[in-house]
């Protein structure tokens, strides 16, 4: 049996993630964001300010998220020694590259960004704490992905495999998928260079704690401004070297 997702309510929820993410945000702001008619994302904003996630600032014509997403976080547990050591390190590798870093761990089905040194404005997209992007086309999920147990690995391509996302279509192919993992394990790193975001060029690597991964981090860049040979000889040193003070931060 084919698995179909409810369709309203993935709306529904990329609308409050736009809200989260931009707010306060016009109706006009938000529906660029999600890509949904307008009358859609009008009704869906009208769902979550009926149940008291979202509210609407009329005079401004403006909406922003309540206090009442804070609840839905209530249960999540992020490695708070992990974020504790990396933000610093983070800071520091973004202050001197002038680029910057996010932090990810794979949840059902994509990357989610744990932590990110990204200012507004520094980059044509800006993701933020929480946010979702694929694995098979970012480096941060590339990296994750080669450098992963066997066992997750299998686990993470079969749900890729079941994704309509377009940028998770190369998880279908296992030869394209063998050849990612060993030219990423080969070099340490993995690239990604232009293939999610035309503007930007990333490279990502894993952290380890105990032989495992615990997340993926990168540093990224518009491309416009830093060729792909200079991404590899230049700033992956220098993210591999924030890396390893990361891990003997966590280190037991």
């Amino acid at each position: 049996m084919v698995y179909a997702p409810v369709a309203a309510l993935l709306k529904g929820l990329r609308v409050l993630e736009s809200v989260n993410r931009i707010g306060p945000a016009t109706l006009k702001q938000i529906q660029a964001d999600v890509d949904l008619p307008k009358a859609s994302t009008l009704r869906l904003l009208e769902t979550l300010c009926h149940d008291g996630y979202v509210v609407a600032v009329p005079e401004k014509h403006q909406y922003m998220v309540t206090a009442r997403v804070l609840g839905l976080s209530n249960n999540y547990r992020p490695d708070e020694a992990l974020l504790a050591a990396a933000r610093p390190i983070m800071e520091e590798l973004r202050s001197e590259t002038g680029w910057p870093s996010d932090m990810a761990i794979y949840q059902g089905g994509k990357m989610v960004i744990m932590d990110t040194s990204r200012q507004p404005g520094m980059l044509s997209v800006n993701r933020s704490v929480g946010a979702r992007v694929p694995v098979m086309a970012t480096a941060v999920g590339r990296a994750y992905l080669a450098f992963c147990p066997d066992d997750e690995r299998e686990r993470i391509l079969a749900d890729l495999s079941r994704d309509r996302d377009p940028a998770e279509a190369p998880a279908r192919n296992p030869a394209a998928v063998q050849q990612l993992i060993e030219e990423t394990r080969e070099r340490g790193y993995a690239l990604s260079n232009q293939e999610y975001v035309r503007t930007i060029r990333a490279a990502g690597i894993p952290v380890m704690r105990d032989g495992a991964v615990v997340c993926a981090f990168n540093i990224i860049a518009l491309a416009q401004a830093v060729p792909l040979e200079q991404l590899r000889d230049h700033y992956v040193p220098l993210l591999m070297q924030a890396r390893n003070r990361i891990e003997n931060a966590i280190s037991p």
